[in-house]
């Protein structure tokens, strides 16, 4: 019986397979069992030349005669000995009992090419962001991806005597509460979410997989806005630290998801003093002005400052300092004064429910959009500012990326309004940082290379 997967563990195996011919028959006969001469017809070469081919695939047990009950039967039929072949990488990393996993394959990739140490990024998270002492508590909500930086976490933590509960929740369970759990199911997980949270000191929310499934039943929608009321209500009364991390580790062997791992573990890796430092005194200059023009080539609109916020992927002292904060860290966030923001906007990219909208062209007039279109998904424009509410079509933030470790190739769309330089303008709610916008539905449009001045 044909395996579904073949490890590669011989150098005489890969040696073989370095044959374009002998790499494409392989192909082949995973597809399906075929003779020599079937073989032969379909690269257009002698029976001799594949029939010397298939004796050194047959030499390394890459492929099999297929067996036949027929004892007349003239005609060999050759086949795949498996589905999928995969290359050992227990061959580059030592591995003996060659259990290794793709996680292991990434960490290992990391640590040894690239010289990161993955555990002390977390603990630096803990330690210089979160800025949690022992006996304190502390609330992860994460989906699949992001398993791997929970698990350093709750190493570190465990080092540390802080305690953890960790809230597992995949996009299987999301979209199961959002699409199939009753009314009652619904009320009651967030009841309990918020049971546990009134129990903790900070609570880090890395469950980025929800940006992905949107909540259509207006039930739902209301129970939930009422219950992230409550939400708010118990931070506030608690003193509770939030900390939020929208965007998603890769999980796969490709070489762009191996690239934007590195990029997301480096932007972690940060001084958080000396960011901190570089986005307070950024705040501290711009709160000296009272209207900011944005401009480059394609976009121009003017506001007043309402409010000034420095997310420095750390908590402080500093006045400007966010409630919130969102990691990777570094970031300005300005709350433009109600009916103060005019102008146009034509974007490099806009992100909705995990969509790409390409060259988003927007007009404002008093905070709200006016007019819109876009060069691929405008109808997702539409449908976000729909879902939005009754503020819906107001800005609510307008935010500067202060974060040098962050680039804008090869790392998740959440983390690059972070990148230092680049602006983001943000749809959604901004009562939490002190505003007036209260949009149900969160999506953003990126600049690069922006212009900023003072009037």
């Amino acid at each position: 019986m044909i395996k579904d997967i073949e490890v590669l563990n011989k150098h005489s195996q890969i040696r073989e397979l370095g044959s374009e011919l002998r790499y494409n028959i392989l192909r082949e006969l995973i597809r399906g069992a075929a003779t020599c001469q079937q073989l032969a017809h379909i690269y257009g070469i002698s029976k001799q030349k594949v029939h010397y081919n298939l004796n050194k695939l047959l030499e390394e047990n890459l492929i099999e005669i297929v067996p036949s009950n027929q004892n007349r039967v003239k005609e060999v039929y050759y086949r795949a000995t498996a589905k999928n072949f995969v290359l050992d990488f227990a061959i580059g990393q030592n591995i003996n009992d060659h259990s290794l996993s793709t996680r292991d394959i990434i960490d290992n990739i990391l640590t040894q090419e690239y010289h990161m140490n993955l555990n002390s990024v977390a603990a630096k998270l803990l330690d210089d962001s979160l800025k949690m002492k022992p006996q304190e508590s502390l609330l992860i909500v994460s989906g699949r991806y992001n398993q791997p930086l929970v698990e350093k976490i709750l190493i570190e933590a465990g080092r540390r005597s802080i305690f953890t509960t960790w809230i597992y929740q995949p996009t299987e369970i999301l979209k199961a509460k959002y699409e199939e759990y009753s009314l009652a199911a619904f009320d009651a997980d967030y009841k309990q979410f918020n049971r546990l949270l009134a129990k903790h000191n900070v609570y880090l929310n890395l469950n980025g997989e929800a940006r992905y499934i949107e909540l259509n039943d207006s039930q739902k929608q209301r129970l939930r806005s009422k219950h992230f009321a409550q939400s708010r209500k118990i931070i506030s009364q608690n003193k509770i630290k939030i900390a939020i991390m929208p965007g998603l580790l890769p999980h796969t062997l490709e070489e762009k998801a191996l690239e934007s791992e590195i990029q997301f573990w480096k932007a972690l890796d940060i001084d958080y003093k000396k960011l901190y430092q570089r986005t307070h005194n950024l705040c501290a200059d711009m709160s000296r002005h009272k209207t900011i023009r944005v401009s480059n080539s394609t976009t121009g609109f003017t506001f007043n400052i309402q409010k000034i916020l420095a997310e420095c992927g750390s908590f402080g002292y500093s006045e400007f300092q966010s409630p919130t904060i969102n990691l990777p860290g570094g970031e300005i966030l300005l709350i433009p004064e109600p009916d103060s923001l005019n102008g146009e906007i034509t974007g490099d990219l806009a992100y909705i429910s995990g969509k790409i909208v390409e060259r988003p062209w927007i007009r404002f007039v008093n905070n709200k959009i006016a007019e819109f279109k876009a060069e691929s998904n405008e109808e997702l424009l539409k449908q976000a500012i729909m879902a939005g509410g009754k503020d819906g079509a107001k800005v609510a933030l307008v935010c500067l990326g202060t974060n040098e470790n962050v680039h804008l190739t090869n790392i998740d769309s959440s983390y690059k309004h972070k990148c230092q330089g680049l602006l983001t303008v943000y749809w959604g709610e901004n009562i939490s940082l002190g505003g007036n916008v209260a949009g149900e539905n969160e999506w953003y449009i990126q600049i690069e290379n922006p212009q900023l001045s003072y009037l």
